[in-house]
């Protein structure tokens, strides 16, 4: 083989990469919730924002962000899409009086956001929340942005 095909399928295979690298991000986040179904079911994100409402208390603030917790979520969501979340917040009663929830989001500037708003099973949302999401089961809602 001639250096020239050599360099050549050297550049190809670096080019590939960076292809490849740059765009998986972006295939994670679309793919999101599809992943997330094999891998959690909405009673054991249930379980788990139910344990941080209980640790976190919002009382009168609108919301905490819990930054402590970028690795406190469930295990089974850690390889989703790293490179872009889960950010974790854990948000209090607003001006309706709701129930406090979980926010446990994917996202970035460029691609919106995505992920899960959870809270008990008296959680609902309004259609003033969000305007894209979808019900797992009572209190565990996944939305997109």
């Amino acid at each position: 083989m001639k250096p020239t095909s050599i360099v050549a399928l050297l550049l190809l295979a670096v080019l590939g990469g960076c292809i490849y690298w740059s765009y998986k991000p972006f295939w994670q986040f679309d793919h999101l919730e599809q992943n997330a179904r094999k891998v959690i079911t909405g009673a054991e994100l249930q379980a788990w924002a139910t344990r941080l409402l209980d640790q976190y208390p919002t009382m009168e603030t609108n919301y905490v962000w819990v930054c402590q917790l970028r690795t406190n979520y469930p295990q089974q969501l850690r390889g989703l899409a790293p490179q872009i979340g889960p950010f974790v917040y854990v948000m209090g009663n607003d001006d309706t009086n709701g129930p406090p929830f979980v926010s446990l989001r994917w996202g970035s500037a460029l691609l919106g956001d995505t992920g899960f708003y959870v809270g008990r099973t008296n959680f609902t949302m309004d259609a003033g929340m969000n305007r894209t999401w979808r019900a797992w089961q009572p209190g565990v809602y996944f939305f997109r942005r």
